[in-house]
């Protein structure tokens, strides 16, 4: 059977939204590759996407690490945000634009993983499609 090349569309967009979030520093967003830093407070981690690799499993493979990663570092997928409980001398302009902050960071974070998860999907289509071309 041939090699069938697939063309993850899902991926650089991922990797876009990724870098505009706080605590993302991209080192290289252009051609075929890109290099990031992921740092939270539970710690960092730097990975290397390829873009146009064209393998389905390289692309999946790309994909379980920077999920892995994202679990590793406390961002954990489909949680909700619980704000720590109100401080015994009031909220201060300054503490609720701090817990805003937060909560905008943590609804980020959520989005990035809904949006891997909806590229990953698009990606087997993808590849289900190429299959189905490349059989009949």
């Amino acid at each position: 059977m041939a090699q069938v090349k697939i063309k993850d569309q899902g991926l650089p967009r991922v990797v876009e939204q990724l870098c505009s979030i706080d605590g993302v520093l991209c080192e290289d967003f252009s051609g075929d590759r890109s290099v990031f830093e992921l740092a939270t407070e539970g710690g960092s981690r730097e990975l290397e996407i390829v873009f146009n690799s064209g393998d389905y499993r390289v692309q999946k493979n790309q994909y379980e690490l920077l999920c892995r990663a994202l679990t590793e570092l406390g961002i954990p997928e489909g949680a909700t945000y619980k704000p720590p409980p109100p401080p015994r001398r009031g909220m201060t302009p300054h503490i609720r634009a701090t817990r805003e902050r937060q909560k905008q960071v943590f609804e980020a974070w959520q989005e990035a993983w809904r949006t891997i998860r909806k590229a990953e999907k698009a990606l087997d289509v993808e590849y289900e499609i190429a299959q189905m071309k490349d059989y009949y």
